[in-house]
């Protein structure tokens, strides 16, 4: 009878070590494809931070003047931001053009003497650049040349 015991206690004592392996999905532990568990298997690694998406915006004056703010961590503070430096070139009748968030913006400005400049926001500085001047010699009808880019760059913030 101890005889028994003994072989039923050695069989669940197997079975444990059998389930401590790590075994690719669909492999049977105890197979040559399993490897022994280790401690820095367990789990994913901890993040060490997190991206924080930043904000631009644009202000413009009827003169033409522009202020540009990027990389502000909320829309109120990158129009204002904006606003700010607008006003700082002389300009009293300064106005957010666009703001924008994690995203590149593009100015650009049609030919001496016509009309159609745009300002576009897209997901990097050449989409940007290439669909504001595609839509700016579109409504001039003639070539158009960018006065400025610039990309609300995410923050990466650790822990």
């Amino acid at each position: 009878m101890l005889k028994y015991i003994i072989s039923f206690f050695l069989c669940l004592l197997c079975a444990g070590a059998i389930a401590q392996t790590a075994c690719p999905t669909g492999v049977t532990a105890g197979s040559a494809q399993c490897l022994p568990d280790s401690d820095s298997s367990s789990g994913a690694a901890r993040p060490t931070g997190e991206w924080i998406k930043t904000w631009g915006a644009i202000a413009t004056a009827s003169n033409g003047d522009i202020g540009s703010s990027t990389g502000k961590f909320s829309e109120q503070e990158a129009e204002e931001n904006a606003l700010r430096l607008c006003s700082n070139l002389g300009n009293s009748d300064c106005k957010i053009m666009i703001t924008y968030k994690n995203q590149c913006v593009a100015v650009v400005k049609a030919a001496e003497g016509r009309t159609g400049g745009k300002v576009v926001t897209g997901g990097g500085e050449e989409k940007a650049k290439s669909e504001a001047l595609r839509q700016c010699k579109k409504s001039s009808g003639a070539e158009c040349s960018v006065v400025g880019v610039d990309c609300s760059k995410p923050y990466f913030k650790k822990y």
